[in-house]
């Protein structure tokens, strides 16, 4: 066997996937192509060299971030390539089978729950939000809070006070966004149909502390009106020193969990 069956995406469609101008995929591998399962379902799969892509190579290689990132760039480009069908399911990186039949046996065997979870991102795309906290503008925003505006304090209390303040200026706007972070979230999951939130990482990112990391699952109908809403937050949030940055549509990568 020189070669083993690479999983991109479960398709569903009342045509065969247009493969043709689909990306090149994986390094090394095949160009994608599709294969019929039954009933309106296409895998899109690849050819992968063996030994090249065994699961002892892929083990052994996993410490590369290099090499794993390459792999997942391209994998992610097939699958949003077919993102606009009627559903589509991704398939976990380096997902493989031997054959191109032991492939079709899984999906066929697992065709009742794979439906549910296709029905369920039928029509709808996923949508990422993310809130971060500049930590530059937190602290003029405090400090011209510990100012109050009314330019009546002495120059050194003044001063003493401005530089506590800009401290714990990003300390205290956390506290303080907390439950903006809860409205924005509710406002933004009324327009979608699912939605989930992640846990923000405790050390600060190179754009800042993370307020709010969110994903939606949202009609393709309904994303102009997601958009606006999430430009309604950011025009809200701009005076309290945060960024907000709406990704998307993607193929929905957070909403079929239960399906791998």
């Amino acid at each position: 066997m020189s070669a083993a069956t690479y999983l991109y995406c479960l398709v569903r469609g009342d045509h065969e996937p247009a493969v043709a101008a689909a990306p090149g995929g994986l390094p090394d591998c095949a160009p994608p192509r599709a294969l019929a399962v039954e009933d309106r379902l296409w895998l899109v799969v690849a050819d992968a060299p063996l030994p090249a892509y065994s699961g002892e190579s892929i083990q052994e290689k996993l410490s590369d971030l290099s090499w794993v990132s390459d792999r997942a760039l391209a994998h992610e480009a097939v699958v949003e390539h077919f993102a606009a069908a009627e559903a589509v399911l991704p398939m976990k990186l380096f997902t493989l089978f031997s054959s191109d039949e032991r492939a079709l046996a899984h999906v066929r065997g697992s065709r009742e729950h794979l439906d549910r979870v296709l029905d369920r991102v039928a029509g709808k795309v996923e949508w990422g939000v993310r809130v971060h906290l500049d930590e530059a503008r937190a602290r003029e925003v405090m400090a011209e809070r510990a100012r109050g505006g009314d330019g009546r304090q002495g120059a050194g209390t003044s001063f003493l006070l401005r530089k506590k303040v800009e401290k714990d200026a990003s300390r205290e706007l956390v506290a303080q966004l907390r439950e903006e972070m809860e409205s924005v979230f509710a406002s933004l999951a009324a327009v979608a149909s699912e939605a989930v939130r992640r846990e923000p990482a405790a050390s600060p990112e190179a754009g800042g502390r993370l307020l709010l990391d969110a994903a939606f699952l949202v009609p393709v109908g309904r994303g102009a009106e997601l958009e606006a809403a999430v430009e309604r937050c950011a025009v809200r949030l701009a005076s309290q020193a945060c960024d907000v940055t709406l990704t998307g549509p993607w193929p929905p990568y957070h909403f079929i969990e239960e399906a791998r």
